[in-house]
């Protein structure tokens, strides 16, 4: 018997960062959903991996025929050559490898011939899609789980890593999760609106470790494609240490210096006043350094994003150009949060960006309004880039003239390190901005309140408003002699 503890590729892009390893060689393990959430599609991976490795694979189908197999593979660009399949659901020969006819046979001779099966072809890679089209034949816990036990022994035997598809549903004493070495659980959510969400998770794994939790899944052309969760305690990059400029001598003056590496940075404000404009100048000022910045933004397209920048004299085609500005624009409604936190994970893992910026999370979280955890999942975004020495900014627009926003549920000052706050204020019959540094966690900056206007070149900050007072409530008084204002 083989007791091999090998690990071998699942052939899914993501799953095997999820195992930290891989699969089990010569082990059984359940791959459970609803129908619609990939289960199929997982076990042609697995094996069209095994295949491009030179290994025997097998795949036993109670729920399709070879015809609907090869059309499903088709549809992923796949080709199928070298796989042995055998069909237990036609009733006549439409396969020169078909063996009988589930109506005719009963469950002990299908399991007889299965097995069969498995000693002949000796395969390292044995998928059975479904066990649920043989639970219909038993009614006996007891009976089932033998014959399931029956598959296992074999698979131990022979060195057979083997796949179980099953389906949730159903008597629990018909489910002989026990006998497993894994299961792995896909899920499917539909929204009213969009196209939905995947997920990945493993309610059980034997003998090694693993990223536990839920982990975005995407099926697109090609297959399975997963995100795992990012993993906030194994990000033990040493910390960067340093201050980085915003650009704007009177703005660094304000944040005491700059920004500390390794941090993140919340950018508040109401509508229209300046929090893209603010956080593009760090950008650019980053990228004239040479250093290396990624630019999300979700309610700006790419092109107004570009008009915007040159009206007011930033020069962001030539940042551009270098190359050093990465600017990607982002679907909400398209992009789950798992497969961003990968996405921005490889940016500063294997692309050395230094500068993060998300521009903004309120279009971000509108779109996932039924998702509990989003809140959880920004914070061990923002943890693991500020571990692997980014400095984050990301902007979020608050309550203002403009817009009403009633228990939207994010908390920046328990998300981020640094806040920086944006207002409008009338004086004078005018519409002005203040901007003011409300909590810095690492280091010491200025807390009195200055004001700023937009002028060629981004944001101009201008002198502390020291002769006015109640600026942040909207409605300052003046109390000085003279009018400081820009």
């Amino acid at each position: 018997m083989s007791t091999s503890t090998a690990f071998i590729p699942s052939g899914v892009p993501g799953l095997d960062d999820i195992l930290q390893g891989g699969l089990r060689q010569g082990q059984l393990y359940f791959i459970e959903g609803s129908p619609g959430t990939g289960k199929t599609t997982f076990g042609l991976q697995f094996l069209l991996e095994g295949l491009r490795r030179g290994e025997r694979c097998l795949l036993i189908s109670l729920a399709e025929s070879p015809q609907e197999i090869a059309l499903i593979a088709a549809s992923h660009g796949w080709s199928i050559d070298g796989l042995e399949m055998r069909d237990l659901i036609s009733a006549d020969e439409v396969h020169s490898t078909a063996l009988f006819d589930l109506s005719e046979i009963a469950l002990e001779d299908r399991v007889q011939a299965m097995l069969a099966e498995m000693e002949t072809l000796r395969p390292q890679r044995l998928v059975l899609d479904t066990l649920a089209a043989l639970r219909v034949y038993s009614d006996q816990s007891s009976s089932f789980r033998r014959h399931v036990e029956r598959f296992r022994t074999k698979a131990l035997e022979l060195g057979t890593t083997l796949l179980v598809i099953d389906e949730p549903d159903g008597p629990a004493q018909l489910h002989p999760r026990s006998l497993a070495w894994g299961i792995v659980r896909m899920e499917q959510r539909v929204h009213d609106y969009g196209p939905g969400r995947r997920w990945l998770w493993l309610p059980k794994l034997r003998g090694q470790a693993y990223v536990r939790g839920y982990h975005d899944l995407r099926i697109e052309t090609g297959g399975l494609r997963l995100f795992p969760r990012l993993d906030t305690d194994r990000s033990s990059t040493p910390a960067h240490n340093g201050l980085v400029s915003s650009g704007s001598a009177p703005l660094d003056t304000l944040l005491g210096g700059g920004l500390e590496r390794g941090t993140s940075v919340g950018v508040i404000g109401p509508p229209g006043c300046g929090k893209s404009t603010l956080v593009t100048g760090f950008a650019l000022a980053a990228a004239e350094r040479g250093e290396r910045v990624a630019f999300y933004a979700f309610e700006e397209s790419l092109t107004t994003f570009r008009k915007r920048a040159l009206s007011q004299g930033l020069a962001i085609d030539a940042a551009l150009a270098s190359e050093r500005l990465n600017l990607r624009q982002i679907d909400p409604g398209q992009v789950a949060p798992g497969e961003l936190a990968r996405e921005l994970a490889d940016e500063v893992e294997h692309k050395q960006t230094q500068i993060i910026i998300i521009d903004s999370l309120n279009g971000y979280f509108q779109a996932m309004p039924n998702d509990p955890m989003l809140n959880l999942q920004v914070h061990d975004l923002l943890s693991y880039l500020s571990a692997h020495g980014a400095l984050t900014l990301i902007t979020l627009t608050q309550p203002g003239p403009l817009n009403r926003q009633e228990g939207f549920p994010v908390d920046l000052s328990y998300l981020t390190d640094t806040v920086i706050a944006q207002r409008y204020f009338e004086a004078y019959g005018a519409i002005r901005y203040a901007l003011s540094v409300m909590k810095k966690r690492y280091g010491d900056h200025e807390r009195r309140i200055r004001e700023y206007k937009f002028g060629q070149g981004g944001v101009i900050v201008g002198e502390p408003l020291s002769e006015f007072r109640g600026v942040l409530s909207g409605m300052p008084e003046y109390l000085g002699a003279d009018q400081p204002l820009l």
